[in-house]
């Protein structure tokens, strides 16, 4: 039997979908029922009858639990899809009923976190109290993935420096620089001018290999008329990073508006190296044909503001 809109309209029940999401989430039928404070005879009939309407199985048992069929993960996709646009719109009915209100999930990158972000949610307090945001912290490839999902309203962090995903719209803030910083105790600290010799003597603080600021880096190095330092640790941990800066005379290269947290926070110094290499766009990115939400559309206007100098 083929489908339609109007077949699969009648067929399908939201609550179904639901526990079909909720089976997913936590593995095994048990451990779904008692989060849905359901009996599990109940639950497992609702699965069953989503699986008899899409006359296909959804699930294979095992004794762990279960695990989706290639029939369930697609039908998985779509399912979560339709269960954030039940989200959006609970959003915006509480919201015409009660103001600015709801619910935003933002996806964030490390870049962000320390000091847009932070601002723009201050920010959002003063402009709708009553919003609660979900902060996800992650890599771009798998916000992206998320965000067309439906799993998140906006992401924010490094655009990508070529347009990727059509189903994606970019939005940028302003251009990120990177800088060489370190502990507020490090010889280097104290510098006007340091030599490349006093550079090369230190150990470093770089990005994995496959991080987006990666490319940066090297692009900073090579301004400098550096080779890449062979002594080094690679994270795009922001707090291990400030641990180590803190803790050792390690020198770190890092975002500017990320260091300039910690260097009014009196934990870091930037080294005097010039302007600097260019980190790359900083901005949000929406998901085309998705109206935003009206809190949303609250902290995209704050994210605005906080970009502003």
């Amino acid at each position: 039997m083929s489908f339609s809109k109007l077949s699969l309209a009648r067929r399908l029940r939201l609550q179904q979908l639901a526990i079909f999401d909720t089976v997913v989430a936590t593995g095994s039928l048990l451990a779904a029922s008692r989060e849905l404070h359901m009996t599990q005879p109940a639950l497992t009939k609702a699965v069953q009858e989503l699986e008899e309407h899409m006359e296909q199985a959804l699930f294979v048992r095992t004794r762990r639990g279960v695990e989706l069929t290639d029939f369930g993960r697609m039908m998985h996709g779509h399912c979560r899809s339709l269960l954030a646009g039940v989200r959006l719109l609970a959003d915006d009915l509480n919201a015409w009923k009660a103001g600015v209100s709801g619910q935003v999930i933002v996806g964030s990158l490390l870049v962000a976190s320390a000091r847009l972000l932070p601002k723009a949610l201050v920010r959002l307090r003063a402009l709708a109290p009553d919003v609660v945001v979900e902060v996800r912290v992650g890599g771009n490839e798998a916000m992206f993935e998320a965000l067309v999902r439906g799993e998140l309203d906006v992401m924010v962090g490094l655009l990508p420096a070529q347009p990727g995903d059509p189903a994606l719209e970019h939005v940028p803030l302003f251009e990120e620089k990177l800088c060489a910083v370190v502990g507020r105790h490090h010889p280097l600290a104290s510098e006007v001018a340091p030599a490349l010799a006093q550079l090369e003597h230190y150990d470093w603080i770089l990005p994995t290999p496959e991080s987006d600021a990666m490319p940066a880096a090297l692009r900073f190095f090579e301004a400098l008329g550096m080779k890449r330092p062979v002594r080094v640790i690679e994270s795009v941990s922001i707090l291990t990073n400030l641990g180590l800066l803190i803790q050792s005379e390690m020198i770190g290269v890092m975002p500017f508006s990320v260091a300039r947290q910690f260097v009014q926070g009196g934990l870091l110094s930037v080294l005097p190296l010039g302007h600097g290499s260019v980190f790359g766009t900083i901005g949000y990115t929406l998901c085309k044909g998705r109206e935003p939400s009206p809190a949303a559309e609250r902290l995209l206007q704050a994210l605005r503001e906080a970009a502003e100098p």
